[in-house]
C-alpha cells in the first residue's frame, strides 16, 4: 500500500474577534489518501506538504480576496508572502480577476450532522421555513439591503400563514433550525454578509426546495456546481413575491418531489463532505504535482 501524503492544516482561523474551525479540515478527512495532521503552530487557512504551503484557503465574505484577517494582512498579502499553488475560495464570483490558481472550492454547512433515511418519502408538514439560528447577531446589518430583503421574507411568511399554509420564520436554535429542515418542503433563502449562505447547502442536504435571488453561473456553489431554475431551486429576484412563487410551486408536489431527488443527489454525489473531500484534494494533488 502506497504512503500516504502528510497534509498539516491549522484546524482552526480568527475571524470577527472570534475562532472558527476550518471545514476542510473535515472534508479532508474523508479521503484514504491523505493523512490529516492538525498543527496549530502553521498559518491559519494554510496547507502545508513538506514544509511548504501549497494551498491557501479563503472562507470569508468578501468576494475578491480583500478581507482583513484578524492578526493582519489580507488574503491577497498571504497569497504574495506564500506564492500557494492553488487558492480555495468559498465565496467565488465568476468574472473577479483573481490570482491565477484561485478556483471556486465549495460552501460547507455550518454543522455537519447525520441526514434522515427517509428524505425521499417522509411526509414534511412544515411547507415553508425561513429560519435563521439564535446565536448570530445581526444589528450591524440592519441597515444594508440583503437584510432589508430578509426582513421582507419574513413579511411573505407571515402572508403564507394566513393563507393557510404552516410556515414558519424568525430565530430559533440550532438543534431546531436543523430538525425543522427535516421536515419542511420549501425554503426562502436570501444573501447575507457574503453571497452563498450556510442556508442555501444545508438546504440541498436538506431537500429542501430553496427559493432563491438568481445565482447562476456567476456564482457557482463550486466550480463545476451551477443550481439551475427549475431544476435545483426557484429563482426570484424579487423577495415581495416569494409568497407568490411558494404557492404555485405548493400546488404541484410532482415538481417539489423532482427538485427534491435532484438536490438530494447532487448533495450526494458533489457536495456531501466525502465528495468534497476527494474533489479538493484532486485539485491540490493536480496543482501541487503531489504524487499520492
Amino acid at each position: 500500500m502506497p504512503e500516504k501524503v502528510q497534509l498539516e492544516v491549522n484546524p482552526t482561523y480568527r475571524c470577527s474577534g472570534g475562532s472558527r474551525p476550518l471545514e476542510i479540515v473535515r472534508w479532508l478527512r474523508e479521503v484514504d489518501e491523505i493523512s490529516v495532521v492538525e498543527n496549530s503552530e502553521i498559518p491559519p487557512l494554510a496547507i502545508v506538504v513538506n514544509k511548504r504551503v501549497v494551498a491557501v484557503v479563503d472562507p470569508f465574505d468578501d468576494a475578491e480576496l480583500n478581507s482583513r484577517w484578524d492578526d493582519e494582512g489580507s488574503t491577497r498579502q498571504r497569497i504574495d508572502q506564500w506564492r500557494p499553488s492553488i487558492i480555495l475560495k468559498y465565496q467565488w464570483r465568476r468574472g473577479v480577476e483573481y490570482p491565477r490558481g484561485t478556483i471556486s472550492a465549495g460552501y460547507p454547512c455550518l454543522q455537519d450532522v447525520p441526514q434522515p433515511a427517509d428524505l425521499l418519502t417522509r411526509k414534511r408538514p412544515i411547507a415553508v421555513i425561513a429560519r435563521m439560528r439564535g446565536n448570530w447577531d445581526y444589528h450591524w446589518a440592519m441597515d444594508t439591503e440583503w437584510m432589508k430583503a430578509r426582513s421582507c421574507i419574513v413579511s411573505q411568511i407571515k402572508l403564507l400563514t394566513q393563507l393557510g399554509h404552516q410556515a414558519r420564520a424568525g430565530l430559533t436554535s440550532a438543534a431546531e433550525y436543523t430538525s425543522e429542515l427535516w421536515d419542511s418542503q420549501i425554503g426562502f433563502e436570501w444573501r447575507g454578509s457574503g453571497y452563498l449562505t450556510h442556508r442555501l447547502i444545508e438546504y440541498i442536504r436538506a431537500g429542501v426546495v430553496p427559493i432563491t435571488r438568481p445565482l447562476g453561473k456567476e456564482w457557482p456553489i463550486r466550480e463545476d456546481v451551477i443550481l439551475e431554475d427549475g431544476v435545483h431551486c426557484i429563482f426570484c429576484p424579487d423577495p415581495y413575491r416569494f409568497a407568490q412563487e411558494a404557492s404555485r410551486l405548493l400546488l404541484d408536489p410532482q415538481k417539489i418531489a423532482r427538485i427534491r431527488r435532484n438536490l438530494l443527489t447532487l448533495w450526494e454525489e458533489k457536495l456531501c463532505p466525502r465528495a468534497q473531500g476527494h474533489w479538493l484534494w484532486s485539485r491540490i494533488k493536480r496543482a501541487a504535482f503531489i504524487r499520492g
